[in-house]
């Protein structure tokens, strides 16, 4: 507001001039007062292939309304070149001054429509604005989707057939034999239970093994050796895997059925001749003595009765040793040889001999006189 007012001044002879003073008054508190709010927030968005990025800016960083955040609503609507529109939408969270979100849309060229809007409870310091923005999409590609997949092929059902081994007498091992056919590349396991023959239902198995699958094929169990005599039967369970449905034998199976006889009794041994050889009848030093090697393993010779060594490499088809005589008292004295045989029914043998050690002969010089 400008106002004038006028005050008498010198007077110079008749003539009086008036001095005008100005005064300025300033009355514009209320209005002279802007804020950083009043700055209207602002959003922008971009398209390209396949997505929409909204920018929002001039957010306020610092406030408490809306529970100190700014949550504005956005909405895309894409309309592809010859198609029908597609619209999505949702609603954003974020604490600072600037925030950036990309949103999907389909492949393709066409029309956008990106629009955003925010009241004022939405925002830190209640300042509410809007915006749409037009934009194309070109140059991107339509993917055409290919044609499905074909469907798995159904898993493939293996037979599988078995054939235990021999019956053997007790102390013998058996096994099971089980042939894979029909599979589509099978793995997995064939496993084996050893069952009583009399286990009419299969419900108490005595062992088990497994073996791995390598496609079809014959598969040996791992031997089992029962711990008594009798009747006993097998059942092989082939697992399955992705490609192939499982597969097992039956339990009383003919095929499966095996017997452990009762261990023989050993023949009687009937041993080779042993002999001991290189005995003198008379001995002064020493004498060589051996057994033929032939049918033998090893031999142990004695002196009478103390044990002198075991020989248990033959040399020249013999095992032989040397006996020294020269710490033994002068008369008879006994060399015997015992002797492990290769035969299995007969575990030893024994062969001895005597001889006797002498004295030397004295021969006396001569006695010259004269």
């Amino acid at each position: 507001m400008i106002t004038q007012s006028s005050t008498p001044v010198a007077t110079r002879g008749a003539v009086t001039v008036p001095r005008v003073r100005t005064i300025v008054v300033l009355a514009v508190l209320s209005f002279a007062i802007f804020t950083a709010s009043a700055q209207a927030h602002t959003g922008t968005a971009t398209a390209a292939c396949k997505s929409v990025t909204f920018h929002w800016t001039k957010f306020a960083a610092s406030g408490s309304a809306n529970n100190g955040l700014n949550t504005p609503t956005w909405t895309v609507v894409f309309t592809p070149t010859g198609g029908a529109a597609v619209t999505s939408g949702g609603q954003v969270s974020f604490a600072g001054s600037s925030f950036s979100l990309t949103v999907t849309i389909p492949g393709g060229n066409g029309s956008v429509i990106a629009s955003s809007a925010w009241t004022s409870s939405q925002t830190r310091d209640h300042d509410a604005n809007s915006f749409t923005k037009h934009l194309t999409i070109s140059d991107c590609p339509v993917i055409v989707p290919g044609p499905p997949p074909p469907p798995p092929a159904p898993p493939a059902s293996p037979a599988i057939s078995t054939t235990a081994s021999a019956g053997v007498t007790l102390g013998g091992a058996i096994h099971d034999t089980a042939v894979l056919s029909g599979g589509s590349a099978a793995t997995g396991t064939i496993t084996f239970g050893l069952y009583l023959s009399s286990d009419t239902a299969c419900s108490n198995v005595l062992d088990t093994g497994s073996v791995a699958v390598n496609g079809d094929g014959s598969y040996d169990s791992p031997a089992v050796t029962p711990p008594t005599a009798g009747a006993y039967q097998w059942v092989a369970t082939y697992s399955g895997d992705a490609h192939n449905h499982g597969a097992a034998t039956a339990c009383n199976d003919p095929a499966e059925q095996t017997t452990i006889a009762t261990q023989l009794v050993r023949a009687s041994c009937v041993p080779s001749p042993v002999v001991l050889r290189g005995l003198a009848a008379k001995v002064r030093r020493s004498l060589s003595v051996h057994v033929t090697a032939l049918g033998v393993k090893s031999v142990t010779f004695y002196l009478d009765g103390r044990k002198l060594k075991t020989v248990t490499k033959a040399k020249n088809q013999r095992y032989a040793i040397k006996v020294s005589a020269r710490r033994l008292g002068y008369g008879r004295h006994r060399v015997q040889a015992k002797v492990t045989l290769r035969n299995a029914t007969c575990a030893t043998a024994t062969a001895a001999g005597a001889f006797v050690k002498v004295k030397p002969v004295i021969v006396r010089r001569p006695q010259f006189t004269g």
